[in-house]
């Protein structure tokens, strides 16, 4: 009887030891394709690797995009022998939006509301935000000849608050 346990024991280990040695020798087959894959994919993604232990491969890494993670996910799934992934590249941020373009009309603004209210020297005139902001004192009757030459500058608006009309 002990001699049939004795055997059994040993059977039992040198099926083991087989079947843990097919598992480091797929798993070795299987880290050889991953490097094949990771390199292939090193445009779409940065600090990217993939190891495997007894057939659960591990991906890190920082992709550029959803598609080229869930793409990549994908082919190392499709490799013989791997049985799971654990995944834990992740998907970089996407740039900012790019900075509003200004156009520069306020300095052709300005210049053309500086020449607008040369002749009236009680006027002074401010350009903000494409609108022009009028301040001082001016006649009734020369109101007409300032304003003219103003409009035809297509400001937004015309801000005549703090401009007194006698």
């Amino acid at each position: 009887m002990r001699k049939t346990f004795l055997r059994l024991v040993l059977a039992t280990a040198a099926v083991a030891m087989v079947a843990f040695s097919a598992c480091k020798g797929k798993d070795e087959s299987i880290q050889k394709a991953l490097t094949e894959k990771v390199t292939a994919a090193s445009a779409t993604a940065a600090d990217l690797s993939a190891t495997v232990k007894d057939g659960v491969v591990t991906i890190n890494g920082q992709f550029k995009d959803d598609a080229a993670k869930a793409a990549f996910e994908s082919s190392v799934k499709s490799l013989d022998g791997v049985k799971s992934v654990v995944d834990n590249s992740t998907v970089a941020a996407p740039p900012p939006p790019p900075a509003p373009v200004e156009v520069a009309t306020t300095d052709a603004l300005t210049k053309g509301a500086t020449d607008a209210i040369k002749d009236f020297p009680g006027v002074k005139a401010e350009v903000k935000d494409s609108i022009i902001f009028l301040s001082g004192e001016i006649k009734r009757s020369s109101l007409k000849n300032l304003m003219q030459p103003l409009s035809s500058l297509h400001a937004k608006k015309i801000d005549r608050t703090n401009l007194i009309i006698k």
